[in-house]
């Protein structure tokens, strides 16, 4: 391990530091602040595919090829069922005053992250969602999980990788850090079932899609009323 990876692990261990301290000097725009969290995923990001394409990492396959199978079929077909019932949720968020209620109790905790405006939401689905997807699969997922596999086993792999992730989201409290834990040790069962990291990073788009957009149906402002 040279220490251009042993810099990338540094890393990954030291965000949730970096991360809880930018956490008391956020500012109220959330355009901004999104732009800030994106940049601060793709640096390291960027980096990594660098050592990956240029062989110097431990891990010499992310998994980059999606084969003809059923499990890749699979997947596939239930993410396109599920953008369907995404629209469908929306239409009847729009039109139940009980389910917009019932969204704004449910995403109290996190409101702050989440789109209102129509711009917010535009960045939170393009380039938050996006970024996430891509940075955090090819980080936790392609990498440390691959890289820990290879060391310690599948079970050690699975269980460090997700902790470490959710632990990248310990500004938000602890049952969030328990929550993205749970999904990460999905992440990586979705990811050793097909073989590849392209499904997963689709899939973890569409479930922070999904959330931005539910808040923005839930709770939106018109940009006229707040400019």
């Amino acid at each position: 391990m040279n220490s251009s990876e042993v810099a990338i692990l540094g890393f990954i261990l030291l965000f949730p530091v970096v991360d809880f301290i930018n956490e008391k000097y956020k500012s109220n725009n959330k355009i901004f602040e999104y732009l800030k969290i994106a940049s601060f995923i793709w640096l390291p990001t960027i980096f990594l595919v660098y050592l990956y394409s240029d062989n110097k990492l431990s891990v010499v396959d992310f998994g980059f090829h999606i084969e003809n199978n059923w499990q890749n079929i699979l997947f596939i077909s239930l993410l396109f069922i599920a953008i369907i019932y995404l629209f469908l949720l929306i239409r009847s968020i729009i039109s139940s005053e009980e389910l917009r209620a019932a969204i704004k109790t449910k995403t109290e905790s996190f409101k702050d992250l989440l789109p209102e405006t129509k711009n917010e939401m535009l960045v939170f689905t393009l380039i938050v969602s996006v970024t996430a997807g891509i940075c955090e699969e090819l980080i936790f997922r392609a990498y440390l999980f691959t890289l820990i596999d290879n060391h310690m086993g599948i079970v050690a792999a699975i269980v460090l990788s997700s902790i470490i992730f959710g632990l990248w989201h310990i500004y938000l409290g602890w049952q969030e850090v328990i929550r993205t834990s749970v999904m990460g040790a999905i992440f990586c069962c979705i990811y050793i079932i097909t073989g590849n990291i392209i499904i997963p990073i689709l899939i973890h788009i569409f479930v922070d899609v999904y959330s931005g957009l539910m808040f923005y149906f839930a709770v939106r402002k018109s940009d006229k009323i707040i400019n």
